[in-house]
């Protein structure tokens, strides 16, 4: 059980297990049941997982698929609703399998993107305006020059 716990602490293995699972219940759920929106949210998540390998030291890829991961629950609760059918049991079984995991990748997701460098700040979709540490090489700050200094003011003679 050691090992295990070892495993998941691996950043890249959580990646790939999350990825895995869901390749495999997302196939599964497309045999024989074939709706366009379950077929869109899924492959933008699959993809945004690719890049969450590809990308290790990113943590945009984390955030993008944690944010479709997350918005996928819902989403597979309305397209099981609208879409069910007997005759698709197969699809709609590795659909509810597929939900039932999400929150778990979810959670998983979440600890890839608090050990990548992201927190709720710096992750969040709303820009701040807080001051960064760095200059902006783009409107560079030109500082004013002291205007009281000593000697004599010319522009007080005109």
């Amino acid at each position: 059980m050691n090992n295990l716990g070892e495993l998941m602490e691996s950043s890249f293995v959580r990646v790939k297990l999350v990825a895995f699972v869901h390749f495999l219940f997302i196939a599964n759920a497309m045999l024989g049941w074939s709706n366009g929106a379950y077929e869109f949210y899924n492959f933008l998540f699959i993809i945004s997982m690719f890049w969450t390998m590809h990308s290790k030291d990113s943590i945009e890829p984390v955030q993008t698929a944690l944010i479709i991961d997350a918005s996928s629950i819902f989403f597979d609760i309305v397209c099981i609703v609208v879409m069910f059918h007997t005759s698709n049991g197969w699809a709609i079984t590795f659909q509810i399998i597929n939900l039932l995991i999400r929150p778990v990748s979810v959670i998983l997701l979440y600890r890839e993107f608090n050990a990548r460098g992201g927190n709720m700040q710096t992750g969040s979709v709303f820009p701040t305006t807080q001051q960064r540490s760095y200059q902006d090489i783009d409107r560079p700050v030109q500082t004013e020059p002291n205007t009281t200094s000593a000697g004599p003011n010319v522009a007080s003679i005109f």
